[in-house]
């Protein structure tokens, strides 16, 4: 029996892995958690400069709809961040209620 990609559900070329991905499917993902991920360290810096609270928000609410995309992979069992997005989402709601509650984070 064939594996298939746990990804695009194509048979075949699929890598010897814990999660069945084939290379195209490998390499995409691979770029979009990069990707994703640089951008929600890039966010966290800006937001401990930012001194309005609208703005930080604004940081917050990108860094958890970057964390949010990710877990679509988690519930595959496809590994992207170590915390899983699952524990960084809760910390990262945690941090943004700071920042409401308090004006600061």
């Amino acid at each position: 029996m064939m594996r298939r990609c746990q990804q695009c559900r194509r048979a075949g070329a699929v890598r010897s892995s814990t999660v069945d991905l084939c290379e195209d499917c490998n390499t995409a993902i691979t770029e979009e958690v990069h990707e994703r991920v640089r951008t929600i360290q890039e966010t966290l810096r800006k937001s401990k400069m930012e001194v309005s609270v609208g703005a930080k928000l604004r940081h917050w609410d990108l860094i958890l709809a970057q964390t949010e995309a990710l877990l679509k992979y988690e519930e595959r069992e496809i590994l992207t961040t170590c915390p899983p997005p699952s524990t960084l989402l809760e910390d990262f709601r945690t941090m943004r209620d700071t920042v409401l509650g308090k004006g600061e984070a």
